[in-house]
């Protein structure tokens, strides 16, 4: 259980899947969603990348989520408007304490 001070919530956004050319893959056109709440939000990392033609801004957060939340590598969260991409796989954090938390890194490309 996160302290009392994580208040937010956050939608996870799972793709369905679809069949082409025999293989499985992601179908963001069926995505199942979940609220997650009891969440922290933080901001970290943003980078800026310009290559002489394409100027694009990586938007980095971390998410602090309850012990037990649904969240997998692959995943989607949306938060304040905004929809980023777990980039790795979710951390488990255990503790003895009331600090137990799963960790995301979430990343969102703009321009």
């Amino acid at each position: 259980m996160l302290p009392n001070f994580a208040r937010q919530t956050v939608t996870r956004l799972r793709p369905g899947t679809k069949t082409i050319r025999g293989s499985e893959v992601p179908d963001w056109d069926h995505v199942e969603s979940l609220e997650i709440s009891g969440c922290s939000v933080q901001p970290a990392a943003t980078d800026l990348s310009q290559d002489g033609r394409v100027l694009g801004i990586l938007d980095g957060m971390t998410a602090y989520l309850p012990p037990g939340s649904d969240v997998k590598e692959g995943d989607r969260i949306e938060y304040d408007g905004n929809v980023y991409t777990i980039d790795g796989a979710p951390r488990v954090w255990p503790s003895a304490g009331n600090l137990a938390h799963v960790q995301c890194t979430l990343r969102r490309w703009s321009g």
